[in-house]
């Protein structure tokens, strides 16, 4: 199997390509306009030219689309993709800026004269320019004029993976023919693809081939117990221990790389949380996975810089800013700190979400845990679902109280 960095990396190389023969594509039909409406060109020669070149435009879209839903699996996304996708729209957003500075230089090339107009060689350096500066203008300025709480809304629509496919499986059980009996969280479909996450080893593509719900064959199930067929395309080595998970997320892998936030394992064994609480091995896997994650936390702030730049950047300690708190079910009158395992889970904090003073930060399970020590009583992961988990100061105490805890994150540190 091609390394997923290789695939990514020629994805987005072969994406490049096609965008640009695209834009140059877009080019020559303004050349072509032009020529046309000055009379040079006849229409049957420029239909033919015209056809041509929409032929070529046509193809390069398909690559563009095909290469971009390659790329975003490799970042970890594995849900259906529609034209209206992040790489088409900036080719369109480029073939526009070009359509109007092509124009330009190409009027002033074959009308006037220039001090910079050197016959046979201007109008290319020219385009070449202007390419580069609609890039580099696009790519730098994006995010500066956008508010921060607008841009957390549109991550939060990027990056949710269309909120109502959004599934995990919790393997319970592996049956002698091949299937996989265990708990659905979301709506899993047959054909589904999925990424398998097992321990610390590196996921695995699968697909889920048939669904069965209390002996009857069913091409879809939400929220509830099944038996799972799949098939492994790549034939990658992978070890299947109790309680993989499958997921149509890949873990620590998002749309934009500086936000690693996405724990499909925690998700998926929080479904089944009330189940296996009695079971050493399904504990010791998720503790496991809850110290080894990373969590989405919104805070305020009034601070004008913090409310402006790129919302995937984590904000540093230059910031003053105030973090949220919620009440226990079982305990009202104590504060807990909400953490989130994913943009889905946090788009449900909605109150603190729709506020134009939101941040989003990013925190590892021991930042988290320090909130302890500002008068929170606890964590709460995911209070607002899909299923959430209260964890008491107590516990947190007892899980970094553990050996192996101490010698991976205390031990470390101080010996650091």
């Amino acid at each position: 199997m091609m390394n997923r960095k290789i695939r990514k990396t020629l994805s987005l190389l072969a994406g490049l390509a096609a965008g640009f023969f695209f834009v140059l594509c877009v080019c020559m039909l303004v050349m072509l306009a032009i020529d046309f409406m000055n009379g040079e060109i006849s229409p049957g020669a420029a239909f033919l030219v015209l056809f041509f070149f929409i032929l070529i435009m046509f193809g390069c879209m398909c690559l563009i689309i095909y290469f971009n839903r390659r790329f975003d699996e490799g970042e970890g996304i594995v849900a259906k993709t529609i034209f209206k996708g992040r790489w088409p729209m900036n080719v369109l957003f480029v073939s526009l800026v070009m359509t109007v500075l092509f124009s330009m230089i190409y009027i002033n090339e074959t009308q006037t004269d220039s001090l910079l107009r050197s016959p046979g060689q201007t109008s290319p350096a020219l385009f070449i320019l202007a390419l580069l500066a609609a890039g580099f203008l696009y790519i730098r300025n994006y995010h500066r004029f956008i508010p921060r709480n607008k841009q957390i809304k549109a991550a939060e629509k990027i990056l949710s993976l269309n909120r109502k496919r959004r599934f995990t499986f919790l393997a319970e059980e592996f049956l002698d023919d091949g299937g996989i009996r265990g708990t659905v969280q979301g709506e899993l479909r047959a054909n589904d693809n999925a990424y398998a996450h097992s321990g610390s080893q590196d996921s695995i593509k699968v697909k889920i081939t048939r669904i069965f719900t209390d002996g009857k064959k069913v091409s879809s199930v939400t929220d509830g117990k099944a038996t799972i067929y799949i098939s492994i395309p790549d034939k990658a080595p992978f070890t299947w221990y109790d309680f993989t998970v499958l997921s149509n997320t890949q873990a620590g892998h998002t749309l934009h790389k500086r936000i690693d936030a996405e724990n499909p394992r925690i998700s998926g064994m929080l479904s089944a949380y009330s189940e296996y609480v009695d079971d050493s091995r399904f504990m010791s896997t998720f503790i496991y996975d809850c110290v080894h994650g990373n969590y989405l936390v919104a805070a305020k702030t009034d601070e004008t810089d913090a409310l402006s730049g790129d919302v995937t950047e984590a904000m540093n300690g230059s910031h003053s800013v105030l973090f949220q708190a919620v009440s226990s079910s079982r305990e009202p009158d104590k504060s807990v700190f909400p953490v989130f395992t994913d943009w889905d889970a946090l788009s449900r904090y909605e109150n603190i979400m729709e506020d134009e003073k939101t941040v989003v930060l990013i925190m590892d399970f021991q930042q988290a845990s320090e909130m302890l020590s500002k008068g929170y009583e606890g964590i709460v992961i995911n209070p607002f679902g899909p299923s959430s988990l209260y964890l008491s100061k107590e516990y947190i105490r007892s899980i970094k109280s553990l050996e192996g805890y101490r010698k991976e994150f205390i031990l470390k540190e101080d010996s650091e």
